[in-house]
């Protein structure tokens, strides 16, 4: 006997394979699913089937179209019948069979009456028998497809799961192991969006400087925590008061994130507080609407609006405005991993121009991407960092997350779309003031 492994996508199309190697008579000793290839366990599942056929036992050829209409017009009695599928049995062949009839009618003379009805015995004991099995067979074929079917649907749904769970950012759970375990300082910071690790940090610390009086009450830590805060956070907003030099601006970032209504914001606040001298330069000739959304907002302000497309043209434009003493640039959104485009504005902004460059990110992006984008577009030498869309966030420990691992300091957070009212100053105490609050929507003075 002979063993052979076959391996196919579902049952039906490994019986074929099974079938046709080996032909009708094979035995199916058993099937598992299995997951091959580079991936390991997450890779496709394959059914791989073992089977069996007795070399030494003599297979019937396939008949060919003549053969079997040629057959079919030869008496019944003759008895060359045989039952499909796969055999269980080894001495059921043609050759047997008629070797068994050649017995019968010499041991019963040429009359054949007594053999035709000893042959009709043989075939009445047999068929049952081997149609008996044959159908069980289809049937633990069945099963066992139906199970495998089941079982790797079931393997597939668990890696799934297992792939979509986030190890760093199941505020949820962590929240609950908090709360069980009792430690209101933890699920305090957790709930406002704190990372973990920086939350045990700041409550193990808040254990260790305060009475258990003075952790008792809710106020006293909230306070704590809000000083704690403004401790670890580092804001640099620029400095306009009393400044003799000419400053310049630009503020780069992600697409999307508000860089042009942002500029604005800080053109109109400056306008508000300090004087006109002022200069609109863009260099974000991908958008035609953000061109003219720069224009309407400096025919609003009475500004002026230079598109600059090349590295010697903002050049030209900066010492056309020489005077101004606040230069404000926009640029395009550019793709944090699209390093060509970053290495293209690089040519802008060259150190030799003396620009102050602002990292424009929202509040709404996920903690790794922004991550993320501090570290592609720090090489365009960024020296502050700008939140938008804080208004569209329901917790913001997110702030206090990314801060910490970021050597920029705060300049200004955006909270809404008002120009230039939606727009905030950078400072230890508002920052921690928007981590603690609870407060949905846009914070307005």
């Amino acid at each position: 006997m002979q063993v052979r492994v076959f391996e196919a996508t579902d049952m039906a199309s490994g019986l074929k394979m099974v079938k046709k190697e080996l032909g009708p008579d094979a035995l199916i000793l058993s099937t598992r699913t299995i997951r091959n290839g580079k991936l390991g366990l997450m890779g496709k599942p394959v059914l791989e089937i073992t089977a069996a056929f007795d070399a030494n036992y003599p297979h019937t050829p396939v008949d060919s179209e003549q053969e079997r209409m040629a057959r079919h017009q030869q008496p019944e009695n003759t008895g060359n019948r045989r039952i499909g599928g796969f055999r269980h049995v080894v001495d059921d062949s043609g050759e047997n069979e008629s070797q068994s009839r050649a017995a019968l009618a010499n041991n019963y003379g040429p009359s054949g009456s007594k053999n035709d009805r000893s042959l009709e015995t043989v075939e009445t004991k047999q068929q049952p028998d081997l149609q008996n099995e044959v159908n069980e067979l289809k049937d633990l074929v069945k099963n066992l497809a139906g199970k495998i079917a089941h079982l790797a649907e079931k393997e597939d749904t668990a890696q799934q799961a297992r792939q979509l769970k986030i190890k760093d950012s199941d505020f949820g759970n962590r929240y609950n192991a908090a709360t069980i375990h009792g430690d209101h300082i933890l699920s305090m910071l957790i709930d406002r969006g704190v990372n973990v690790e920086t939350s045990r940090t700041i409550a193990g610390f808040l254990r260790e400087s305060l009475t258990d009086q003075e952790l008792g009450n809710p106020d006293i830590i909230r306070s704590a925590i809000m000083g704690t805060i403004e401790d670890l956070i580092q804001v640099s907003p620029p400095s306009f008061a009393d400044r003799k030099d000419q400053q310049r601006i630009a503020l780069v970032g992600p697409t999307g994130v508000g860089k042009t209504t942002t500029l604005a914001k800080i053109a109109a606040l400056y306008l508000s507080r300090y004087s006109n001298s002022i200069a609109l330069i863009t260099i974000d000739t991908y958008r035609i609407a953000a061109v003219e959304q720069l224009k309407v907002y400096g025919e609003i302000m009475h500004l002026p609006v230079d598109v600059v497309i090349t590295p010697e043209q903002l050049e030209k434009a900066i010492d056309r405005h020489r005077d101004k003493e606040l230069i404000l640039i926009d640029t395009a959104g550019r793709s944090p991993r699209d390093s060509f485009c970053i290495e293209e504005l690089a040519t802008f902004l060259t150190p030799e121009l003396n620009i102050d460059k602002h990292l424009v990110l929202s509040a709404t992006t996920r903690e790794h991407e922004l991550l993320d984008a501090i570290r592609r577009f720090q090489s365009l030498g960024i020296t502050h960092t700008i939140f938008t869309k804080i208004d569209e966030c329901a917790n913001l420990g997110i702030l206090l997350n990314v801060q910490i691992q970021n050597a920029n300091p705060l300049s200004y957070f955006a909270n809404g779309q008002r120009v230039p009212e939606d727009l905030l100053e950078a400072g230890p105490k508002i920052t921690a003031e928007l981590i603690m609050s609870q407060k949905e929507g846009s914070m307005h003075d």
